[in-house]
């Protein structure tokens, strides 16, 4: 697989023993397994990267992922003793995921394009599995991480010459668009790095203008707590009434502020490689009101073997009830009424209620 950077260049220190033969065979394992993009960065502290992050957890702009505090030094240096004290290269792998028309879901809700397929955690897992092993068996440590370990990876990738971190905060990978998927491995292994990519944005903004929420203080930097992907995924409780409406038809996650981007206009159709993730079966027939009487087994059912487990049957019964105020369909309302009253969840009945409200005007 050709370098996102082309030619590869080393940086201006000269690293340990680089392996060319050892990346080449990476290079060919990855491509075999689906991955579109490779590059390689040294395995140093991220000292611009760590202050960004810690002003960004200074800010509360986390909300309530309070692991990103708690890992907050092992995230900014790979070496860590919490990550892999002997690193020496940190390796990036892309791989671009469907691209629906429009997203799909329970009617008449949405789920972000990503969300639509099996899990991706589990997918790249198992491709990453066979190229850890290569790096093991040529005698280095190895740990891999699909969003599963501490590790800044659109910050790695960045660096590793993949892509660049738009104003949007998505890692965008110049012929693929932002609809990819992420992996690293930090190994031990010198493997010679790739060239950083610059910034590619130019004068445009606009990611930041479509966002309904008003979530992005500056480009780059984003309030999560404004976030619908962050409200709709990671969020626990009830969601600021001020938001709700803003919220929209958006049951899991969002795409607009990607949507928008010219990058991603311009990016290939889905090949063999996405079929994981591409939509399936899962939403036929099922409908936004049906999330909200769900017990735990039929959520199981529902949300088993994909990202939509991750809000938990709370979280989605709550964002079902803000969908269906929002889609303005006074048929719902027997359903809201019912879930008000009766769901045993209080972030459930207050959604709900909320919903009747603004069905009823």
């Amino acid at each position: 697989m050709a370098s996102s950077a082309g030619a590869m260049k080393p940086c201006a220190s000269p690293m340990p023993t680089a392996e060319p033969e050892l990346r080449a065979r990476i290079e060919a394992l990855a491509r075999d397994k689906g991955f579109a993009r490779i590059g390689v960065a040294r395995a140093e502290p991220l000292s611009e990267d760590a202050a960004r992050l810690r002003r960004w957890l200074a800010a509360g702009h986390h909300g309530t992922m309070a692991y990103m505090a708690r890992t907050e030094a092992v995230r900014a240096d790979p070496t860590h003793a919490g990550m892999l004290p002997e690193a020496r290269s940190v390796v990036v792998l892309a791989a671009p995921y469907a691209r629906a028309d429009a997203p799909t879901g329970p009617e008449p809700g949405r789920v972000a394009r990503y969300a639509q397929g099996r899990d991706y955690h589990n997918v790249l897992h198992r491709r990453l599995r066979p190229i850890t092993r290569l790096l093991r068996d040529a005698g280095h440590a190895a740990r891999a991480s699909v969003d599963t370990l501490p590790v800044l990876e659109r910050a790695w990738a960045q660096r590793a010459g993949v892509g660049f971190i738009g104003k949007n905060c998505c890692l965008i990978v110049p012929g693929l668009g932002s609809h990819v998927f992420l992996s690293a491995i930090v190994t031990s292994a010198a493997i010679e790095p790739d060239a950083p990519m610059p910034q590619r944005c130019g004068d445009c903004t606009l990611c930041l203008e479509r966002c309904p929420t008003r979530a992005f203080v500056a480009p780059r930097e984003l309030d999560a707590r404004r976030c619908i992907a962050y409200l709709t995924i990671e969020h626990r409780g009830p969601i600021e009434p001020e938001l709700r409406q803003d919220v929209g038809d958006w049951l899991f996650g969002c795409d607009l502020c990607q949507d928008v981007c010219p990058f991603n206009r311009t990016a290939p159709p889905p090949g063999e490689a996405t079929a994981p993730y591409a939509p399936g079966t899962r939403f036929d027939g099922v409908e936004a009101d049906a999330l909200l009487s769900m017990d735990e087994d039929a959520h199981h059912d529902f949300a088993g073997g994909s990202p939509l487990r991750r809000p938990g049957r709370e979280g989605l019964a709550r964002n079902a009830a803000l969908v269906l105020g929002n889609a303005g369909e006074r048929r719902a309302l027997p359903v809201l009424r019912r879930a008000a009253e009766e769901h045993d969840s209080d972030v459930v009945r207050d959604a709900a209620a909320w919903a009747v409200a603004r069905l009823k005007g």
